[in-house]
């Protein structure tokens, strides 16, 4: 698993990577969105310092509580409230571990 980003070159792996999975999640979009009204997010459990967060093209929001070691990025799509959040975000996670980083869903009911 990848643990952290140093380089520029690897910053563009991983924007390549938030890409392809905004593109897995996208998939879900416009399905069925039934069930529990939620905040499910995709995270990612990556060190990357703040030199290099700044010159990316994502934006990255720093974790709380069991995810305080993680960033969930903004440009990772979370569209609906109930199972196609779950749903996008699931996809997002799965492709992202995938490319080797450690991602992973923090499920949240509103």
């Amino acid at each position: 698993m990848i643990e952290a980003i140093t380089t520029q070159k690897e910053l563009a792996a991983l924007e390549a990577a938030v890409k392809t999975a905004s593109e897995a999640a996208m998939q879900h979009a416009n399905t069925e969105d039934g069930g529990t009204s939620n905040f499910d997010t995709c995270y990612i459990c990556l060190r990357i310092p703040k030199r290099l967060r700044d010159k990316s093209q994502l934006h990255f929001y720093k974790g709380w509580g069991l995810f305080s070691d993680s960033w969930s990025i903004q440009e990772l799509p979370a569209h609906g409230q109930g199972n196609m959040r779950t749903r996008m975000a699931e996809a997002a996670a799965k492709s992202l571990c995938a490319a080797g980083y450690h991602a992973t869903v923090r499920y949240e009911i509103d």
